[in-house]
């Protein structure tokens, strides 16, 4: 498998290996007349997910559902997925029917899911439920254990698995462990009805991150947890201890691909569609609302139709000016979900044979799947969308409507129960059991000015696309990676120590290094745009009036002394190739063997990979960098294997290391930072005791050579320095200390 997180994240935590576990595979094996058919599941999320693998490697654990899933698996129930393009592992496990009837529609569906969405009359307690729950959960955790390691990062999804989380505690107390609740998290006077509570809470505090979707779902999470557990909590930080285990739980709204929505929102192929829908269903409305959902009580259906009668009964005069275009799926074919859905469309029917006319509809009723091309015309030709939730973790919906408005004019109703009201604040929210205030809200949708409907419009678009599903995933790996880093019992954040090692210091010789990208100055979408500071500038001016300092980068020589300008300071470029020690520029002899074929690898990997956007291939002269900071995650699998394909090529001439964002190339025997380093101390002062403060991977070869010589600090959570600091923005901090 190739790739790991390094791909994706910017710490020093990024070789582990990442196995997701979720209830659903991300592939389906299915029998045709052809032969075995190989099926990617729908949905946004399973989508973004399977991108992320296949650019980062490692294994995904799921139930094998498809009818020719034990056809294609090894003896160890693993198949490499997608088949064209093998990229990480899939493990199925296994589940007979009264395993699957009992653990999933029953507790799962019978019990947490009512029970979360706070629709108590609905919650079902089987004894045999539970059983089944408890046992399924264990067959995933010996799945799980069977194919990681110590040093793995496991992602558990949602409510189908609670107690996995501790199962997998129980057996590998190492392990980091993240988990997504997708949905809400009632408070404790709901969730004190399920007799399994306790057992529940104590499931999902094995986790190390614990992630809801909104910061009310945290807060009802630990208050639960106060009330069943004698765990110690920290309502601050929102960490709990429990059994000497700390959990921390924080908030992570979940997002859509805002660019694929808007991509096909935009296409020639949208616009035909809803020419041919127009056409179809003879809408000739002045106004077209629009709501889309599966065919589930918690959507509250029932309510927004109320809300629809209510509104044509009120507004005579713009009775024909609208048309509502309901569009559900019946996922559960059972009950209660049976019997909702002939209550939906029974209420339908009488709204239209009370309002409409032989010309005009109110209501138009879609009970069919339909592909996304389709689902986007819908969403691009509405005027307005409706969602009106009892309650919803989220409801993704909201945020595929608003990225598929690409003509800035639609109005989102959106109601104040859904997760998707504490981010869209461009919505027009609704209390759902309120009828007579929908009723109006509609009416003010309809009637509202251009200005305002764009001006909303253009707020909500900008909220999703800056914050679409592959940042969710990043910022979720990253907190999880951090945490999994900072488990490194010798990690020793600076600052706790900083007063005592500044007494140590002021008796030394000292000789400062810092790195420049991400330590002098934050790391930004390119490189050009990382520019010096004014007080950043200043401070290093006052240094140099009390210690020798040099700037170690992986930037060229030139381009180095030109962005800092400060004559005092010595330089060393391209990660220590190049050094000016003040008077003179020396150059490693081993780049000026290898610019020709350093040459031609940049060639062909501009050839084979220049058509990505958002790549920034780097030529500098004695090295090159490979920029992928700006390259959408879904093209980060075919970056990543293209380019370890053609540096196999050269892999007796370059060392290629990977740092934040960022492939570096080097001559295999030029010299690094810390030989540059070691050079520096030996030219000016042998005796100095050298501090360096640096952000990547190419920077421990500096933190090695000075190791028990003088202090390595890193900026961010990495343990092969001395010493870390959180963040480029307490560089500052240090330095200043260091004056004073």
């Amino acid at each position: 498998m190739t790739g790991n997180l390094k791909a994706l994240l910017d710490g020093p935590f990024t070789d582990k290996e990442l196995t997701i576990v979720t209830n659903r595979q991300p592939y389906v094996y299915k029998k045709t007349h052809s032969g075995i058919k190989e099926e990617r599941t729908a949905g946004g999320l399973a989508t973004a997910l399977d991108d992320v693998m296949k650019a980062v490697g490692g294994t995904w654990v799921a139930w094998g559902s498809g009818n020719a899933d034990r056809a294609v698996v090894d003896e160890d129930n693993i198949v490499l997925v997608p088949h064209d393009n093998p990229s990480y592992r899939l493990k199925l496990v296994w589940l007979n029917d009264v395993e699957a009837e009992n653990y999933y529609h029953g507790f799962s569906n019978q019990v947490l899911w009512p029970l979360c969405h706070i629709a108590l009359e609905r919650v079902y307690f089987r004894k045999r439920f539970w059983e089944h729950y408890k046992r399924v959960n264990r067959i995933f955790s010996e799945a799980v254990v069977n194919v990681t390691s110590k040093d793995s990062i496991v992602w558990i999804h949602d409510y189908h698995l609670c107690l996995l989380p501790s199962l997998l505690r129980e057996e590998m107390p190492e392990l980091t462990i993240a988990h997504f609740w997708h949905i809400p998290w009632p408070d404790w006077s709901v969730f004190r009805v399920c007799p399994h509570a306790k057992e529940l809470i104590e499931g999902l505090l094995g986790n190390d991150l614990l992630c809801f979707q909104i910061p009310l779902f945290v807060k009802n999470f630990i208050d639960c947890v106060r009330e069943t557990t004698n765990a110690e909590i920290d309502y601050h930080h929102q960490t709990i201890t429990y059994k000497n285990h700390i959990t921390q739980v924080k908030a992570f709204p979940i997002s859509i691909d805002y660019e694929k929505f808007n991509s096909i929102a935009s296409s020639r192929k949208v616009q035909k569609i809803i020419n041919k829908i127009r056409d179809s269903y003879d809408i000739n409305s002045k106004y077209i609302a629009v709501g889309v959902d599966r065919l589930e009580y918690t959507k509250a259906l029932i309510k927004r139709l109320q809300a629809l009668d209510l509104f044509f009964e009120k507004y005579r005069r713009l009775r024909k000016d609208l048309t509502y275009i309901q569009i559900s799926t019946a996922t559960r074919l059972r009950e209660p979900y049976l019997s909702y859905k002939k209550t939906v469309e029974k209420l339908i029917s009488e709204i239209n044979n009370r309002y409409g006319t032989d010309d005009w509809t109110p209501i138009l009723y879609i009970d069919k799947k339909l592909d996304i091309s389709e689902l986007v015309a819908f969403y691009r030709m509405a005027d307005l969308a409706i969602i009106s939730s009892i309650y919803d973790g989220m409801n993704l919906v909201a945020k595929e409507f608003v990225a598929s408005q690409v003509d800035n004019r639609g109005v989102l109703i959106l109601s104040e129960l859904a997760g998707a009201a504490d981010e869209l604040t461009g919505a027009l929210l609704i209390n759902p059991y309120d009828i007579e205030g929908f009723a109006e809200t509609i009416h003010r949708s309809l009637v509202m000015p251009d200005d305002e409907k764009q001006s909303r419009i253009h707020q909500l678009r900008q909220q999703v696309r800056d914050n679409d599903v592959y940042r969710w995933i990043t910022d979720i790996l990253s907190e999880v990676a951090t945490i999994s880093t900072m488990k490194n019992k010798e990690c020793v954040y600076l600052f706790n120590i900083l007063d005592e090692l500044i007494s140590d210091i002021k008796s030394k010789n000292t000789f400062l290094f810092l790195d420049y990208d991400g330590t002098l100055t934050p790391i930004v979408s390119t490189p050009d745009r990382a520019i010096l500071s004014r007080e950043m500038r200043e401070l290093l001016k006052e240094l140099t009036k009390h210690y020798p300092v040099a700037i170690i980068t992986g930037r060229s020589l030139s381009n180095i002394k030109e962005l800092v300008g400060i004559e005092e300071i010595l330089y060393a470029g391209n990660h220590g190739a190049e050094i000016w020690d003040g008077e003179k520029e020396i150059i490693s002899h081993e780049v000026e063997s290898c610019r020709h074929a350093l040459k031609e690898f940049i060639e062909r990997l501009e050839k084979e990979m220049g058509d990505i956007r958002g790549i920034q291939i780097e030529d500098k002269g004695a090295t090159a960098s490979i920029h992928y900071r700006n390259v959408p995650v879904k093209e980060l699998g075919r970056l990543i294997s293209t380019f370890k394909r053609i540096s196999k090529d050269y892999e007796t001439l370059f060392r290629i290391t990977h740092g934040k964002k960022v492939f570096e190339i080097r001559p295999l025997n030029s010299w690094h930072k810390g030989d540059a380093v070691l050079w520096l101390l030996e030219r000016f002062d042998h005796n100095s005791y050298p501090i360096y403060v640096g952000d990547d991977t190419t920077d421990e070869d500096a933190f090695m050579a000075i190791a028990g010589r003088g202090i390595s600090i890193g900026v961010g959570y990495n343990c092969k320095a001395d010493y870390y600091i959180k963040e480029q923005s307490e560089v500052k901090a240090f330095l200043e200390k260091l004056i004073k």
